[in-house]
């Protein structure tokens, strides 16, 4: 079997990265023959198995028999299946199904996916236990090329195990992680945007393995408003509330699913439609963006990450945005549903020209998160250093949210390059922040103005970081954001200045 079997088609994502040697080509399936398809004429068809419902012990004599394309069992689990309508939905392809046919393929799916709900899936195909008295015929395996190979396949399988209860009046969803004190934007919630399958939940867990994707067809109607609990051990669930009180055992026992692990990606992961709720002037040429996610989707997006917009119009045109909070001194989001940006408009920007004229209640797409700063690494600093340039402030500014209420960080100092005076993003909240908090203290630099400013002036160089970073700083973490070369020189200035390359975070 194929590694991408149960899994629906994805059209946004791309795979980044080269495919392990050991890893299934993928198959193109003819229109009419998704996992959806799939699972819509397994619903239709009520004796796909051909035995009239009637179930018994399959011998492995018998099972051999029904090795042809058109007549095709396999044995899994110790259950034997017949496969033969399931040929033509295989996403790897009839050959790379055929390996089974009329033999115990059981170790050829654990080794390729394991993961994947075999039963829910194939269980209008089931034709009955396998009785190995006889006999025993060998299992297809796939030798691995080489060592190497065999830990990259394991690690490829390795996706939290998911699983479901339900009562009548609500359906819980359990993921087994397996990691301990897990934040809460470690999980996405979404449905599914296409109308055709809008009973589909898909999540997406973000773990320290990976990006895990799960699709699940959830039988009636939920209300949006999901529960999820976090424990210490690693354990997420899910309530899911019916909006019909009763039990879906009839429709489904188990919620059917598929999980896959995927990829970052450079243009985004998975894209929700977001409504424009207000756009705010910061500065003369930076806004305040502030959109609405839809009423079923649930993302926190950590602290440092970004994600990426388009427009529904023209989705090869993405952006990468940093999100910040509604307020500078605010940690907490007010509202759940809510996404905020900085965005700088560019008068020759062919997006942001255009985004900077969509009227309020248009709609946009926004992505899944993307990053890889890790706010734990503020826990081991005294001494912090925010060097940004322009709209490089952006991920700077939850940042400095948060370290002013951790006990451990003595120090928090902005250098901030702007060209102007009133580029300056939020110049008078800045200097009321620094009222309250003796120990920010914000440096502002104009490389351009005209006025008579009395702070300091100039670009980026060795002469003003080694004025303004003391050389013996206690533990100190160095974050930088800005246009390329501005962030390369930063880094290159504070390695002069006898600083470990450990302490530096370029976003």
């Amino acid at each position: 079997m194929n590694a991408s079997l149960l899994l629906p088609p994805n059209e946004e994502t791309k795979a980044n990265t080269a495919k392990s040697e050991n890893e299934r080509k993928k198959f193109a399936l003819g229109k009419g023959y998704s996992l959806m398809d799939w699972i819509r004429f397994s619903k239709e068809t009520i004796d796909l198995a051909g035995n009239k419902g009637i179930l018994r012990p399959i011998t492995l004599n018998e099972l051999s028999k029904h090795n042809m394309e058109d007549d095709c069992w396999m044995a899994i689990f110790g259950k034997v299946y017949n496969v033969t309508p399931y040929m033509k939905y295989h996403p790897g392809g009839v050959d790379e199904l055929m390996k089974g046919a009329g033999k115990n393929a059981t170790d050829l799916f654990v080794q390729v996916h394991q993961w994947v709900n075999i039963q829910s899936m194939l269980e209008k195909c089931l034709l009955g236990p396998l009785d190995t008295s006889q006999k025993v015929f060998n299992s297809p395996k796939l030798e691995p090329k080489s060592k190497l190979n065999l830990e990259v396949k394991k690690n490829l399988l390795e996706i939290p195990v998911l699983d479901s209860y339900q009562s009548n009046q609500s359906c819980n969803i359990v993921l087994y992680t397996k990691c301990k004190n897990l934040s809460t934007d470690c999980l996405i919630i979404d449905k599914s945007n296409d109308p055709d399958h809008s009973n589909f939940l898909i999540l997406f867990l973000y773990i320290p393995s990976g990006i895990y994707k799960y699709y699940l067809e959830i039988p009636a109607a939920v209300k949006e408003n999901y529960d999820v609990k976090f424990s210490k051990e690693g354990k997420i669930e899910i309530v899911l509330s019916k909006l019909e009180q009763i039990h879906w055992w009839q429709m489904c026992p188990k919620l059917k699913f598929s999980a896959e692990k995927i990829e970052e990606s450079n243009t985004g992961i998975h894209f929700r439609e977001c409504m424009l709720k207000s756009r705010d002037f910061i500065t003369h040429d930076t806004s305040l963006y502030r959109f609405e996610l839809p009423s079923s989707s649930k993302m926190h997006v950590p602290i440092g990450y970004h994600v990426f917009l388009r427009f529904q119009t023209n989705k090869e045109l993405t952006k990468p945005y940093t999100v910040v909070n509604e307020s500078l001194l605010e940690e907490k989001i007010k509202n759940e549903n809510e996404i905020c940006f900085l965005i700088k408009h560019y008068d020759e920007g062919e997006f942001t020209s255009k985004l900077k004229k969509i009227p309020v209640g248009s709609k946009v797409e926004i992505s899944n998160y993307n990053g890889s700063f890790n706010c734990d690494i503020l826990l081991n600093c005294s001494n912090l250093y925010l060097i940004c340039a322009g709209s490089g402030f952006t991920p700077m500014a939850r940042i400095l949210t948060r370290s002013l209420s951790m006990a451990n960080i003595e120090m928090v100092k902005l250098i901030f390059f702007n060209k102007t005076e009133k580029d300056i993003i939020y110049k008078a909240e800045l200097e009321k922040t620094c009222q309250h908090f003796p120990k920010l203290e914000v440096v502002n630099i104009l490389s351009d103005e005209k006025s008579d400013w009395k702070g300091k002036r100039g670009q980026i160089n060795n002469e003003l970081l080694g004025e303004l970073i003391e050389k013996c700083s206690k533990n100190p973490l160095f974050c930088i954001c800005g246009p390329n070369k501005f962030a390369e020189k930063a880094k290159e200035l504070i390695c002069k200045n006898g600083h470990k390359k450990e302490e530096i975070f370029v976003f």
